[in-house]
């Protein structure tokens, strides 16, 4: 039996083509060398298309080849803010740390002794002028192209009489004779070291290109929230905070220059060595002829002017980029890490958008309520509860992160549902977008993007969070509590903020209440054990308090009541207005910033939702 992570439903069979990290097993299946048979019950991929499970061939689906670079950028961003986890005690900014583009904006050792080679002509002497063998091959010919005669011609000749001319009585005069030829031979060991030292400098220099314009569009877009304009302050200032923790903003000025000039230094390295793959030398080795990883050094290759730069760069290039692959089951190992990693990664974005409510505990009382984040095997929950106690605690929000490395599977709601905001959200890196990030929308449906390039990542998730709880305080705005004893309502009736119904025994609370009339009506409540209503009362009025603090600013706003079960809230600091009102098929709640609404210019601190009647 299987679980998929992605729908949270139990399958008994997989399907033909297999997602990594999609599925889960409760139960050891197969052998060891099987993928499924793993410690964490993680179906992962061992780098190959093909897997055996169950017994059945199975081919999961790889990341396009075109995202290989990115993939490894990102793991290796994971890696970096996992390490910083563990070691740092207040929360690290989950945006692209700087170590990553530092360590990758400098000239490495082959970088430097590559652009030295390069600048001396060293490549460039071989190409045109190339050591090279005679090789010598015998040839029955005319007498006009023969220049030398192989040995043993004359006995050929003797031999041979269809290679005479005619006969004379001094001799034979031939018509063809056995000749020897001679011509360059250009596929010498030294030079079949030179044509696959140029296949791998391209190669390596292309992967490192591509991942230095990665790091320059990112630093690129940072730079540019701290100077955007059109954006509101206050996403431009937390955006900022997150990527300062990371980066200052002169470092980040100082980092897009370096990356520019080593970018620059690549970029013509690259032209140089694809010029000297399309002329000279390397157009004359046989693309067949193949390199083990160790180099032999010949006299040439060790003492030659030019050709003994070749094993200092081959040797160089292989401590940079590594000589040895990973093993499949090595491979697993680290999908199966990446996997954990990407998950504590959530966490931590979901620790920083619970930051308002939470601080940067795990826990926490919030309008009267107990709110918790914990982490269930790779997925997130937060849950509220009515006490610090597990009792009838209610998952609000379940977060699945899964590192699916190319598009989303196919299959799932594609637009979402403004009337019921989904509790469930399926979190993953959307690499296969050109973009690093979509400040358009918060979310498609339950997906929503999780990724250190993303610099709305937090924003998304705060987005959400703010949505559930201001549902769960505006849910119970207005509403009865029903069947209160006749001498509460009448202690109830001089309240002010309170509105009372003698005929059905109802009261709504619609301000806060001080706290002597709130402790008046519930001591009322208790002696007439209407304990449920004391509790519902009690409730209601730390909804509100809590709707008195603005969302936004944390300044105090006042709630005022409008008919029948709404209210406005307008906060005189930042100037955002949050409204419930009814809109015939149930209520609506509305909150925006300065008269924003947009996602991508003011991020979390705008949204709508709807409230069904009940």
């Amino acid at each position: 039996m299987w679980v998929d992570r992605l729908t949270g439903q139990r399958i008994g069979h997989l399907p033909e083509v297999i997602e990594s990290g999609r599925y889960l097993t409760g139960t050891k299946v197969g052998d060891q060398t099987n993928v499924n048979a793993v410690a964490s019950k993680l179906l992962v991929d061992d780098g190959s298309d093909i897997a055996l499970v169950d017994g059945q061939r199975k081919s999961f689906r790889l990341p396009a080849k075109v995202l290989a670079q990115k993939v490894e950028l990102f793991e290796r961003i994971l890696d970096t803010i996992d390490s910083s986890i563990e070691n740092e005690d207040e929360l690290v900014s989950p945006l692209m740390p700087e170590g990553v583009v530092n360590e990758d904006s400098h000239l490495n050792s082959f970088d430097s002794k590559l652009l030295k080679i390069l600048e001396a002509g060293h490549l460039h002497q071989i190409s045109m002028r190339p050591r090279l063998d005679l090789h010598y091959e015998d040839e029955v010919t005319d007498v006009a192209r023969a220049k030398r005669l192989a040995k043993g011609a004359l006995v050929h000749l003797a031999s041979h009489s269809e290679c005479w001319q005619r006969q004379t009585l001094s001799g034979v005069i031939p018509k063809r004779v056995k000749a020897r030829f001679s011509e360059d031979d250009f596929n010498i060991y030294e030079n079949r070291v030179y044509a696959r030292l140029l296949d791998k400098i391209e190669q390596y220099l292309s992967k490192r290109v591509s991942t230095l314009r990665q790091l320059q569009s990112a630093v690129s877009e940072a730079l540019e929230f701290y100077g955007a304009n059109d954006l509101h302050h206050r996403l431009t200032q937390e955006i900022c905070r997150l990527w300062g923790k990371a980066f200052t903003q002169d470092s980040t000025s100082k980092a897009s220059e370096q990356l520019a000039k080593t970018l620059e230094q690549l970029e013509s390295a690259l032209g140089i060595v694809r010029g000297l793959k399309q002329r000279g030398l390397y157009l004359l080795v046989s693309r067949a002829a193949q390199i083990g990883d160790g180099l032999h050094l010949t006299n040439i290759l060790s003492h030659d002017q030019h050709y003994r730069h070749l094993p200092i760069l081959w040797n160089e290039l292989r401590n940079v980029i590594g000589g040895k692959r990973p093993t499949p089951e090595e491979r697993r190992e680290r999908n199966e890490g990446l996997n954990r990693t990407y998950s504590r990664y959530a966490g931590l974005v979901l620790r920083h958008a619970l930051t308002p409510y939470l601080g940067t505990e795990f826990s926490s009382n919030w309008a009267g309520l107990n709110l918790k984040l914990r982490q269930v095997g790779l997925d997130w929950q937060l849950l509220l509860s009515l006490d610090d106690s597990n009792r009838a605690e209610r998952v609000l929000l379940e977060v699945v992160p899964w590192m699916g490395l190319g598009d989303r599977p196919e299959g799932f709601p594609a637009e979402q549902n403004d009337e019921r905001l989904s509790a469930r959200i399926l979190a993953w890196p959307n690499l296969s977008d050109d973009r690093f990030y979509s400040g358009e929308a918060a979310s498609d449906s339950a997906w929503v993007q999780l990724s250190p390039f993303d610099p709305y990542g937090v924003e998304r998730f705060g987005r959400l969070v703010d949505q559930l709880l201001q549902r769960e305080l505006v849910f119970g705005y207005g509403r009865p509590i029903i069947k209160v004893p006749t001498r509460s309502l009448e202690v109830a009736e001089s309240v002010k903020g309170l509105a009372v119904s003698m005929e059905k025994h109802q009261i709504r609370v619609l301000e806060a209440l001080s706290p002597v009339d709130l402790s008046n009506v519930e001591r009322s409540l208790a002696s007439e054990n209407a304990a449920a209503q004391a509790s519902d009362l009690g409730r209601r009025h730390q909804e509100i308090v809590a709707l008195q603090k603005c969302p936004v600013c944390a300044g105090s706003v006042k709630v005022i009541h409008q008919k029948p079960s709404g209210f406005v809230a307008d906060c005189g600091s930042c100037k955002t207005k949050r409204y419930l009102r009814s809109n015939g098929a149930g209520l609506e709640y509305e909150q925006s910033l300065a008269g924003l609404s947009e996602f991508r210019l003011v991020g979390r601190r705008s949204f709508l939702f709807q409230i069904r009647e009940q």
